[in-house]
């Protein structure tokens, strides 16, 4: 069904008459609502992000993001993404990137202890503007962490300009055992 989304978009910027492409530096901050489903363990909650973006040359940038949630009971969840990649301009209104970065997950359960679990990922995605004031984003990560345990993530979102350094909007990130949904408002910077 991604894939399927990712073709859709490719196809909706590349009719689109747009000649704007997408912001790489901004700041971003976040609500959201983590689903956690693994070992017969259920549990969801909401929690705040903060991630942000800067171009550091032409075609590369730097990215970084912290969320945390509680999820009751006394657990806690927290995730932190920091990397780097590549981006360039396939048509007048579509990047495509690749992105290299560390991934570190960390639960905590109030009196039993946490887990703590870092790896490594590698994506590829899509990015463009539709219309002058909507960005439609998607792609695919490879994440492998420590234990030789490695997921697929697929993410998808939109943004919404209401000037031009504030845009609104939303993103889902999907794992194997493992979902956010989040809210966003992000601040744009030249």
């Amino acid at each position: 069904m991604m894939r399927l989304m990712l073709v859709i978009l490719f196809f909706s910027f590349s009719v689109s008459v747009s000649a704007q492409s997408a912001n790489y530096d901004y700041i971003q901050g976040s609500y959201g609502r983590m689903d956690f489903n693994s070992n017969g363990l259920d549990i969801d909650g909401d929690g705040f992000g903060l991630s942000a973006s800067f171009g550091v040359a032409e075609n590369f940038h730097l990215f970084g993001e912290y969320q945390t949630a509680d999820l009751g009971s006394g657990v806690d969840l927290n995730l932190l993404e920091l990397g780097g990649g590549y981006h360039t301009t396939i048509s007048p209104n579509l990047d495509v990137y690749a992105n290299l970065g560390y991934v570190n997950f960390e639960v905590e359960a109030g009196g039993f202890g946490s887990v703590d679990e870092g790896g490594f990922s590698v994506g590829l995605g899509l990015r463009g503007m539709v219309s002058d004031a909507v960005e439609l984003y998607g792609g695919l990560d490879y994440v492998d962490f420590d234990d030789g345990d490695g997921e697929v993530r697929s993410t998808a979102g939109f943004m919404l300009a209401l000037t031009e350094s504030v845009g609104v909007g939303g993103k889902a990130a999907l794992w194997d055992d493992f979902n956010i949904y989040q809210l966003n408002v992000r601040l744009y910077f030249q």
